[in-house]
């Protein structure tokens, strides 16, 4: 019998957390597994790597830089729109995605794909099965980016953030046309992408924007584990901003004026912008600082309100401030907002430095991030890698079952 050969796969996304997600599947599926990773960005690909046989290069699905797209805190109201302006709505990319996908699979022999924010590997993959192929596919990721496959049309998740760019209907029929080249299937809906022998969507429920219509079974608690003890007496501002976020001279200039104790993870900051802030005293890591030492030390995270840097914060009990880039992060705020453990400045703003120690002085907030971490830790398991595994289990049975 042939042993399994699982598919790591990302496509989207320029954060840390969509490879952070995929290591913690390569743990969680266990040393016996033959691993391949294939990520659109590689600037955290040794995270997956050191885990896997090989980590390729996937062709990337991101929005384009022309006037007519527009990016950031703008457009992409709805996951469709987003879907669209990352390139699903353009048939030479979604030809190029396919093939790609199509063809690594068939070369590893792969019998279960596991994609986070890789719609078209999973399209791929189930056109493969389609012609019987062996394999399973689980599609795990954040609740912002797995939505329901049951979805008539993907909602507006912030209503004042209402513009939509692209129609369902339109990409629907590009990801129909590219499809039939090659024999697939239609999809009945846009959302249908997303259908997985195993869907999973991680994250606290406050997280979730469609928890109203996510089957409960189709959900699983972040994978960060909770520091060994919440916080406590720590002095020190924690700053984690991974990708260029550093841009921003407003931001810079705030991190670099506070009068606090500051550590930080920034893995992309520009080399002037590490230089200008390690004159003005903060510890820069070369390494991501662990979840107990974050709570051990710190009175304060400062980050763009990316999900696993939410629930990490939410989990060790301290108080946050987001800079927001996009929509998802937008909406990541303002729910850490309405739970009373999170504020928030967009970027640019000019009293970010003022803000920032607004927050850092907070006592209320600290009283109810602490509030929300006992309640939040009483539900989560002690290590959520092994609670993964267990999820894991039945789909690596029934990949084992199907081999020939």
């Amino acid at each position: 019998m042939k042993d399994i050969r699982a598919l790591l796969g990302n496509e989207a996304g320029g954060g840390r957390g969509h490879v952070t997600t995929l290591a913690a599947v390569a743990r969680a599926l266990g040393p016996g597994i033959a691993k391949i990773g294939a990520l659109g960005r590689l600037d955290f690909a040794t995270e997956l790597s050191c885990l896997c046989t090989d980590v390729v290069k996937a062709p990337l699905l991101a929005r384009q830089t022309a006037a007519d797209r527009p990016f950031a805190l703008k457009g992409n109201a709805t996951f469709g729109d987003t879907l669209a302006e990352i390139g699903l709505d353009d048939p030479k990319r979604v030809r190029r995605g396919l093939l790609f996908w199509r063809n690594l699979i068939i070369r590893h022999d792969i019998s279960l794909l596991v994609a986070d924010l890789a719609p078209l590997a999973m399209r791929a993959a189930c056109g493969l099965r389609d012609e019987g192929w062996s394999i399973r596919i689980i599609s795990i990721g954040t609740g912002y980016y797995s939505p329901p496959a049951s979805l008539l049309h993907f909602p507006v998740i912030l209503p004042d953030h209402d513009r939509i760019t692209r129609s369902e209907d339109q990409t629907l029929a590009v990801l129909n046309a590219v499809g039939a080249e090659g024999d697939l299937a239609p999809l009945p809906r846009l959302s249908a992408l997303y259908a997985a022998d195993l869907p999973l969507a991680t994250g606290f429920d406050w997280l979730d924007p469609y928890l109203a219509v996510r089957p409960v079974q189709d959900r699983i608690a972040p994978l960060t584990t909770a520091p060994l003890h919440p916080a406590g007496q720590g002095n020190e501002v924690f700053v984690y901003f991974s990708t260029t976020e550093l841009q921003d001279e407003v931001l810079v200039r705030a991190l670099e004026t506070l009068p606090f104790a500051r550590r930080g993870f920034l893995p992309q900051a520009p080399p002037e912008v590490r230089q200008r802030l390690a004159a003005s005293g903060m510890v820069l890591l070369d390494q991501p600082a662990t979840t107990d030492e974050i709570a051990a030390r710190s009175r304060l995270i400062v980050h763009a309100a990316p999900h696993g840097t939410v629930c990490l914060a939410a989990l060790a009990g301290l108080p946050q401030f987001g800079v927001p880039q996009h929509l998802e992060q937008l909406f990541n705020a303002r729910q850490g907002e309405a739970m009373g453990v999170l504020t928030h400045a967009l970027p640019g703003n000019p009293d970010m430095a003022d803000r920032i120690a607004a927050a850092y002085g907070d006592a209320a907030m600290a009283g109810r991030a602490r509030a929300l971490a006992s309640h939040l830790r009483r539900d989560h398991p002690a290590d959520p890698i092994a609670a993964l595994a267990a999820r894991l289990a039945p789909e690596l049975a029934a990949a084992r079952a199907a081999l020939p």
